[in-house]
């Protein structure tokens, strides 16, 4: 009979050649093993491989993201009435989230011009990690026709804007910035010229949205700039708007929605600076269904009548309200204590196309000459 006491190989405690006892190997943990795999040379690949593949899939999802939200912005842009065609948004190829949006064309109802934008390639981009910071970028050639002017043809040396969607934490925010922007045609925009144009806005609450609106070193078109000052060296608005139904309750477009809920835009502080011609204002502001605008204001005003008579010379205001006007408004023309110019202090009121020093009708666009 066979004695299993004479097989070493089944003897569950057998000596080694030291004469120590051998003990059962322990199995790896499932930790240890994953640690095992990724050491060394093609362990770091397989795990740069990884990262790499996660790091794509997330900016897809990031994509898709921005896609839907394009056509989100470009819906409700055709809700409130404009025109718009574009080609379907592309992948953007860099590694991160984005897609660009090629040959877009709006274009604005008749009540508000009946303008027609084309623009040249736009971006949008996002960092896959931080997917609410939105990036548009508009650089390079774009079209804007007019009724008065034609084709003209815009070159931006720099137009982004920054998006920062909201959320549980933080509110909406946006910052549009164009930087040297230029005309190339027709012959009357010759010498339009830019340095900087910049838009914030801050969301107070879903309903109230503070604003901010600077240009500076802006020079005429030629068109222009033949009676009135060439550059407009200064143009500053801070103030608020509100009257706006949050997003999840509105039911009409956005504009429609914002009239009908009569929407106002409060200047708090405005100023110009256009030599002669310098002022102060502050007013509250607001559009009718035709987008007609409509408001009253106070201004402190240098220089007033100086711009007058230069747009009574380029044909934009008739003589007659300009007569008026220096009559009516001279009496209140004084240098105030500390200063060494001349100024009038004076309401200015908007209404459907007619502007109004105090009671004095300065310009009315149904009668007034057309330029």
């Amino acid at each position: 009979m066979l004695d299993i006491n004479k097989l070493p190989h089944l003897d569950p405690s057998t000596k080694t050649a030291e004469g120590s006892e051998e003990s059962d190997v322990s199995e790896e943990s499932i930790g240890s093993q994953i640690l095992h795999a990724f050491s060394g040379k093609k362990g770091v690949a397989l795990a740069l491989g990884i990262a790499f593949l996660m790091y794509i899939s997330v900016c897809f999802q990031g994509e898709r993201a921005l896609r839907n939200g394009v056509y989100g912005v470009l819906k409700e842009i055709g809700a409130n009435g404009f025109g718009v065609s574009y080609k379907a948004p592309s992948s953007y190829l860099a590694l991160k989230s984005g897609l660009f949006l090629d040959d877009l064309i709006i274009t604005a109802p008749e009540h508000l011009g009946g303008w027609q934008l084309k623009a040249g390639r736009i971006s949008v981009t996002a960092n896959p990690f931080r997917p609410r910071l939105i990036t548009v970028e508009m650089n390079g050639t774009h079209s804007l026709k007019t009724t008065a002017i034609g084709d003209i043809r815009l070159l931006i040396g720099k137009g982004e804007m920054t998006l920062n969607m909201p959320n549980k934490t933080e509110a909406f925010s946006a910052k549009t910035v164009f930087e040297n922007v230029q005309a190339a045609a027709p012959k009357s925009m010759a010498g339009f010229f830019i340095s900087s144009f910049t838009i914030d806005i801050n969301a107070q609450s879903t309903t109230s949205y503070d604003f901010s609106f600077r240009t500076e070193n802006a020079r005429l078109p030629a068109y222009l700039s033949q009676n009135l000052p060439p550059v407009l060296e200064y143009l500053s608005f801070t103030g608020n708007a509100t009257g706006f139904t949050p997003p999840s309750a509105r039911n009409k477009p956005l504009l429609a929605d914002w009239t009908d809920n009569s929407g106002l835009i409060e200047i708090t502080q405005g100023e110009v600076i256009w030599k002669p011609f310098m002022a102060e204002v502050k007013g509250t502001f607001g559009f009718n269904s035709e987008m007609n605008l409509i408001g009253a204001s106070t201004a402190k005003v240098y220089g007033f009548f100086d711009i007058l008579d230069m747009f009574e010379k380029g044909g934009y205001i008739r003589p007659s309200q300009v007569s008026v006007t220096k009559v009516v408004l001279g009496e209140k023309l004084k240098v105030e204590t500390g200063e060494t110019k001349a100024s009038i202090t004076s309401p200015f009121s908007f209404q459907a196309g007619k502007i109004y020093a105090g009671q004095v009708l300065l310009y009315d666009s149904k009668t007034d000459i057309q330029k």
